[in-house]
């Protein structure tokens, strides 16, 4: 009893002392700014009190009135703290205590000497290059640096021409001389930053400060080797920085006679002189997609140009983030449109599944007979036996069965007022009845929680599990699933009911889902990988994953750079998942037959890739670089001046409420002045952009001059052409992070720089880093803070971050330092107030002696562990099978060389068919756990069967379009008899799809016959275009249930048509023209079969089938379409093609590329013998 009521007495003076030290008071912000020095600064608490101690001192020898004590304290503490003064740090030769004490330097100059900071000198740099951790650089380069930077140095403040110099000094000096020329002197860390590359014969990444100049020693380092004559391409991660740099260096090159370009937003013509110049700037994708241009689309893009050297801007975002982004280029496969209405039914089918707690889901409502029959699987029961069962059981009131028979649709209204206690009576009957089934009942009770309703012994069933069921009122069951395994296993049961392969009997049930032949190998090997992601999709949120722009869906890189990724689309239906969700555009799947990664894109460069970043990274990182690329070098460059970043100690909060609370009380303290300081500009850094939204709105009128930045496709000019100002408040998510040079006033920087609040946990230092790197640039002060909500985090870094907190709040417990916080302010108020004449400097160390918060070290560790295990997965897995896929590609691709070489120009029948027989083959038979001497070979055996099949013209995949395709070709060069024979063996493979086989053949056979058909061919005709209707029908059903299923989830009582149904409609609308084409011309066969006449084939391209109508607002884009290509915007062409009034192009061009080439018209011929005929045969007949 005696312990408890210690401790509750410890808590009450704990409780009565943070009371009053949570005052707002000018204690309060003293002993915060003091307690600042140790655990931001990392003054030792001795060296703190000390420094306490001569600032007392100094102010009592400049004034008597003590009332002015604090504000003079906060003020002189303000600048130490702004400048980020160390123990260590010395002006004049003097500490910051030494300089204190000499009262011969008044408070004004005082301040001076803090705020000052001049260049590092040459041996600094170089020195603390030397004892840098992870550099690795000798001695003997360091030396070498020294001797070329110094004398260049030499030269240029002496503005010698260095006539006498020679080698990398020559070359230096001359860099340096354009560089100031074009711009500014560099100062000695670019020029070492220089000099360590230019030394370096293998590969090398520096990382350099943010805001220390990068671009510049990029520049120098290009023209360099340009100089030697080499080729150089510049990789940056964004086109935007790209042109930047490439416009803001441009002069620079001039200077030196080094021609120079961007490959950004440049057409292939534009392209192929861009590549012609000695150095390019532009994006890791630009360059790879321009390398498949040229080697998949045999497009001469790269003329000449090798892989000669690579300059990687931000080089760990674009090697270890987006190492294993793929670039691919679009390859029109149309067939791939068939999987439309198994996605839908995918999406329909899992959106029947519901979560109803923590562990448990929920799946679609059966009526309970359903259920009973479904799970005892006794001959000669069906549903009305379980329906008399019921009714003897007085579930049903007498008779229904019989009205059931009758008219089934009674059901709902005879099982209406079926209780579920009722229900879980007549459920332990059909145990007791069938043994071999047994349930596990559960209901819902007036709370809305689930209870088990059967929860007693149960007997055995060998080999049977009870089946978990959910009853309802009104004679309903749910069936539930305890994980996701078990809801994908159900939702695939549930769709390969539904599912047929073609060829084969079609029901009128309108719910099955007909898929072609050929694709059944990919279905099979893909449909749960499909519902996988149909699950995911649901749980995707907007506005953090992705955004809805004009376009549709498109990817937020969220985690990393914050960037919007306009063309970027998640593969395996995810896509398509997320487009169904929100009623966007839907667009067809692809299957990818070309592509090169980052990875691949850099060991093109050999030991010849050269990077910087502000931020490399830990060990673990640039260990995993080394060893993905070969020969890499790694050096941290030192700032230019000493940086002044001080870093306020992270908080881990509650809840979200909590969160935002402290988030709007740290922006609104920063941006509002107090006694020491003016306004500051602050930016807060959000993970998403929809968390970015709720603070902006939390802030309200706290905060009145705040701005969004949260979308690259917004017009944000404004937010960089000026300098943030005092007050101003900037909310972004990363992209205000990496590569955003935001510029404040001097009036801020006065104030203490820029506060940067990091309102997330980032995935991995590099990404924080840069992040804190927007403020404290150049020698300017700036601040930041951690402010982090553990429900935000992954679930084991969640369990950490509360673990840590809870544990700093049972420290506090037991600690007197809220006592000694207390007994220090009451000392201070009493020297104040001139009661006493002295503060205690052993309380002060007790003070200072404050443990810092381990909730926020302890998640940092754990977030750095988990990158490691990320890291080493990556290097296990990940690059292996990068590498494998592209060995395979490149194997491909001499496939393709020998398929050019063998002929002239091969038909583009063959090579759309082998590039979709490759692309389906890596869908299908690629397996990373194979060796990829084994992958090659199964390659390289199939390829060679496939060719042999092209040569016999045979389908690679058996599909049927390929025939139609090859036939249309046939057809066009006059090979009449050939593209029948063609037509023939698609409608052979697969009569139910092959419409535009049936009509090809049609007119194909009555052109044959040109005006002088006999009968029987018109007869033929005829029956191909009856055959024809049949299978566009099936087309027009297939659209209709993409339509139904995958926009269930939309408010039935809307009018709204979404932009999905939109496409869909206009889609069944180009199927509509087609079949009233085929309608006429079969009128136009009967008229010329009664008068024994022939018909006339008229031929016009297939984009001729629309009406004019449909046609015409195309021509309300005109203007805009000329202004937008003209411009060359990436996303406003992507805008401009995905509008609603593209549709009906967008249809017919993948009717053309299915082989309907052109549509055809009749026009009926009165023949006199043939009339005569017609009456001959009657009569003989």
């Amino acid at each position: 009893m005696e312990e408890v009521e210690g401790l509750l007495n410890r808590l009450n003076t704990l409780l009565t002392a943070h009371r009053y030290l949570t005052a707002k008071n000018n204690e309060e912000l003293f002993l915060n700014k003091l307690q600042g020095l140790v655990t931001n600064i990392k003054w030792s608490p001795e060296d703190a009190a000390d420094l306490f101690d001569v600032l007392l001192k100094r102010f009592e020898s400049t004034t008597t009135d003590r009332s002015l004590l604090l504000s003079w304290m906060l003020n002189m503490l303000h600048c130490i703290e702004i400048h980020y003064i160390t123990p260590s740090w010395k002006c004049q030769g003097k500490t910051l205590i030494e300089l204190v004490r000499d009262r011969t330097l008044t408070d004004e100059d005082l301040e001076k000497c803090l705020a000052n900071d001049p260049d590092k000198q040459l041996d600094e740099i170089l020195e603390e290059i030397r004892h840098k951790k992870l550099n690795q650089i000798g001695e003997t380069v360091l030396d070498d640096v020294r001797h070329i930077v110094s004398s260049v140095s030499k030269d240029l403040n002496s503005h010698s021409k260095g006539s006498q110099q020679s080698g990398l000094k020559k070359d230096l000096l001359t860099l340096c001389q354009a560089a100031e020329e074009a711009h500014f002197r560099p100062r000695l860390t670019q020029m070492v930053s220089w000099c360590i590359m230019a030394l370096s014969k293998t590969g090398q990444l520096i990382q350099v400060g943010t805001g220390e100049g990068k671009s510049c020693i990029v520049a120098m380092f290009a023209a360099f080797r340009a100089m030697r004559g080499e080729k150089v391409d510049i990789m940056s991660s964004s086109s935007v920085l790209a042109q930047r740099d490439f416009k803001e260096w441009q002069n620079f090159y001039k200077v030196l006679n080094i021609s120079v370009s961007c490959n950004t937003n440049k057409q292939d013509k534009d392209s192929k002189k861009c590549y012609e110049c000695q150095v390019v700037y532009g994006t890791v994708e630009k360059f790879a997609g321009d390398w498949l241009r040229h080697h998949f689309h045999r497009m001469d893009i790269f003329g000449q140009r090798k892989f000669q050297c690579a300059i990687v801007d931000e080089v760990d975002s674009l090697m270890l983030d987006k190492g294993h982004h793929v670039v691919y280029l679009s390859s029109d496969m149309p067939a791939l449109q068939h999987l439309n209405p198994l996605l839908a039914f995918i999406w329909s089918t899992v959106n029947k599944y519901t979560e109803i707690g923590t562990k448990t889901t929920v799946g679609q409502t059966y009526p309970f007979p359903h259920v009973v029959l479904e799970n005892i699987k006794v001959k000669d029961v069906d549903e009305f036996s379980i329906l008399q069962m019921a009714e003897d059981t007085g579930l049903l009131a007498k008779g229904s069965v019989n009205d059931l028979k009758r008219n089934p649709s009674l059901l709902t209204e005879k099982t209406a007022s079926v209780t579920t206690d009722q229900l879980a009576k007549f459920f332990e009957t059909v145990e007791r009845r069938f043994p071999s089934c047994q349930f596990a009942l559960h209901c819902k009770n007036n709370v809305g929680a689930i209870e088990e309703l059967n929860n007693g012994p149960q007997k055995e069933t060998a080999g049977r599990q009870r089946v978990p069921l959910l009853l309802l009122n009104g004679g309903f069951c749910q069936y539930m699933y305890s994980d996701e395994n078990s809801v994908q296993e159900a939702v695939q049961a549930e769709i390969e009911q539904a599912l047929h392969f073609t060829p084969c009997k079609l029901s009128q049930d309108k719910v099955s889902c007909y898929m072609p032949g050929f694709l059944s190998e990919l279905v099979k090997f893909k449909l749960n990988v499909w519902i996988k992601n149909a699950l995911h999709a649901r749980n995707m949120r907007m506005d953090h994953e992705y955004v809805l722009e004009r376009h549709g869906v498109v990817p937020v890189d969220y985690s990393c750079t914050g960037v919007v990724e306009n063309n970027m689309q998640w593969t395996d239906g995810l896509h398509q998942f997320l487009e169904m969700k929100h009623g966007s555009k839907l667009s067809d799947m692809t299957a990818i037959t070309n592509y090169m990664s980052n990875v691949g894109l850099f060991q093109k460069y050999g030991t010849q890739i050269f990077g910087i970043s502000g931020t490399l990274g830990q060990q673990s990182e640039t260990e995993t670089l080394q060893k993905i690329y070969e020969g890499i070098k790694t050096c941290r460059i030192p700032s230019f001046k000493r940086r002044k970043l001080f870093e306020v100690e992270g908080v881990i909060v509650s809840d979200e409420k909590e969160w935002i609370k402290k988030i709007c009380n740290v922006v609104t303290a920063k941006s509002n002045p107090t006694p020491y300081r003016a306004q500051r500009a602050v930016l807060v850094i959000c993970e998403t952009i929809k968390r970015a939204k709720v603070v902006h709105h939390e802030l309200g009128d706290k905060v009145p001059n705040k701005t969004l930045y949260i979308n690259n496709n917004m017009d944000n000019t404004a937010i960089f052409a000026k300098k943030l100002e005092a007050g101003e408040v900037l909310i972004a998510t990363n992209l205000a992070g990496r590569g955003t040079d935001l510029q404040v006033s001097d009036e801020v920087k006065t104030a203490g720089g820029l506060f940067v609040v990091q309102t997330f946990l980032p995935k991995n230092a590099r990404v924080e880093s840069q992040a804190f790197g927007r403020t404290a640039r150049q020698g300017s002060p700036g601040s930041a803070q951690l402010i982090i909500c553990p429900s935000h985090l992954s679930k084991s870094l969640e369990l950490v971050a509360l673990i840590g907190k809870h544990l700093s709040v049972l420290e506090n417990i037991f600690n007197d330092m809220l006592v000694h916080q207390h007994l220090f302010v009451v000392q201070l108020r009493l020297y104040q107030k001139s009661h006493s004449n002295e503060v205690s400097k052993d309380l002060a160390i007790k003070v200072l002696t404050k443990t810092s918060d381990l909730g926020i070290k302890t998640l940092k560790d754990a977030r750095n562990d988990s990158v490691e295990q990320t890291l080493a997965s990556y290097l296990d897995c990940g690059i292996p099978t990068i590498k494998k896929k592209e060995e395979l590609f490149s194997q491909y691709l001499d496939t393709l060389n020998e398929v050019y070489k063998s002929s002239t120009k091969p038909a583009e029948s063959d090579l759309s068919a082998l590039n979709e027989f490759w692309g389906m083959w890596l869908l299908t038979k690629f397996n990373e756990d194979k060796s990829l001497m084994d992958l090659k070979n199964k390659l390289n055996e199939d390829l060679e069967t496939a060719r042999k099949k092209l040569s016999n013209r045979q389908s690679p995949s058996s599909n049927l379009h390929y025939y139609t395709a090859f036939g249309t070709e046939l057809r066009e060069k006059g090979k009449l008899a050939e593209s029948i024979e063609m037509y023939t063996k698609a409608i052979q493979e697969d009569p139910c799809w092959a419409a535009i086989a049936f009509y090809n053949r049609a007119f194909a056979s009555l052109t044959q016959q040109h005006k002088h058909q006999q009968p029987t061919c018109i007869n033929l005709a005829r029956e191909d275009l009856l055959n024809a209707l049949e299978s566009v029908e099936l087309y027009c059903e297939q659209i209709e249930l993409t339509c139904r299923y995958s926009t269930q989830d939309r408010n039935p009582h809307s009018d709204l048509i979404t932009r999905l149904e939109g496409h869909m409609m206009t889609r069944r609308n180009v199927l509509v023209y087609f079949k009233a084409n085929i309608h006429e011309a079969i009128k136009k066969l009967d008229r010329a079969r009664d008068i024994g006449g022939n018909v006339k084939v008229e031929e016009s391209l297939v984009f001729f089938l629309a009406p004019l109508m449909d046609v015409l607002p195309l021509a309300c884009l005109s203007t805009e379409s000329l202004t937008t290509i003209r411009s060359r915007d990436p996303l406003k062409l992507l805008q401009l093609t995905t509008h609603p009034f593209f549709d009906i192009l967008y249809e017919l061009r993948c009717l053309q590329s299915l082989g309907l080439t052109h549509v055809y018209t009749l026009d009926t011929l009165f023949s006199l013998s043939g009339y005569f005929s017609k009456v001959l045969r009657k009569a003989f007949n």
